[in-house]
Formats: structure tokens, C-alpha cells, sequence
């Protein structure tokens, strides 16, 4: 259960970061947003990537919840990069 809920935070920040992109922007809204809301986004999606991080380490310990979030942020990044393929095309 903690490896879903470390991918799910993972694919949440890096979405997150992929919305704070302008070029993402342009693909998903068709404007781009404030530089606050930009600042924002960036923000919450480190944020959430840390949480996915400390959700790791406190079940599984620092050493293999450090690898286990490795392994997390690449499916999530993975999920993000397959999402913004699918809906740009």
C-alpha cells in the first residue's frame, strides 16, 4: 500500500512540474499562467516529492526507502511524460 501511495505523490508532483512549464501550458490550457501560479506549482511539486520521500523512508527505513523513492519518482515521472503524450496528441 505504501508503494502506491509513494507513486501516486510522485506522479502528483511531477505533474505539478510538468504545469509549471510554459510549453505544457500552451499543449494542456492554451495560455500560459501567471509567473506566481508558475511559482506556485513548482513549489508544491517539489513539495509533494518530498512527501513522497519521507512517506518512503518513515515505512521502509532511510537506506531502502531512499531506493524505493528512486524507483517511485521514475514511474511517476514515467505516468506524467505518458499522460501529457496522450492527451498533446
Amino acid at each position: 500500500m505504501i508503494h502506491i501511495l509513494a507513486i501516486c505523490a510522485s506522479f502528483l508532483g511531477f505533474g505539478c512540474l510538468c504545469a509549471a512549464m510554459a510549453r505544457h501550458q500552451k499543449d494542456l490550457l492554451g495560455r500560459t499562467l501567471p509567473r506566481q501560479a508558475q511559482r506556485w506549482l513548482r513549489g508544491a511539486g517539489g513539495a509533494v516529492l518530498l512527501v513522497a520521500l519521507a512517506t518512503d523512508m518513515a515505512e521502509l527505513g532511510a537506506a531502502y526507502g531512499t531506493i524505493a523513492w528512486f524507483g517511485h519518482l521514475t514511474i511517476g515521472a514515467a505516468m506524467a511524460v505518458t499522460g501529457l503524450k496522450w492527451k498533446t496528441a
